[in-house]
């Protein structure tokens, strides 16, 4: 049983986070804001190029869509920002209540 992983965004003051359960292949998306929060379920439910690092420079490249899988989805998280303009906060931890 693999751990659910979850990773804090914000955009503007709308701080939340996005969850992802790697059995399911099931994201959450947690934001106030409706059109923001459609715009990153869109992004994270479309197929992408995914450049994935082999070494400094060199690069391979893969088309996935990011729900596919958890490395897919961490790959395009760091592309969300460019698409959506949500910041990913990779070191704010994810307190749930």
């Amino acid at each position: 049983m693999e751990e659910i992983y979850r990773v804090a965004i914000h955009h503007d003051n709308d701080c939340g986070y996005i969850e992802y359960d790697p059995e399911t292949k099931k994201v959450t998306v947690m934001l106030a804001d409706a059109v923001t929060r459609k715009a990153v379920e869109t992004f994270l439910h479309s197929r992408h190029l995914l450049r994935q690092a082999q070494r400094l420079r060199d690069f391979k490249d893969l088309t996935a869509v990011p729900t596919e899988s958890l490395a897919f989805l961490k790959l395009a998280l760091t592309m969300l920002w460019q698409q959506t303009g949500v910041f990913v906060d990779w070191s704010r931890p994810v307190t749930i209540r």
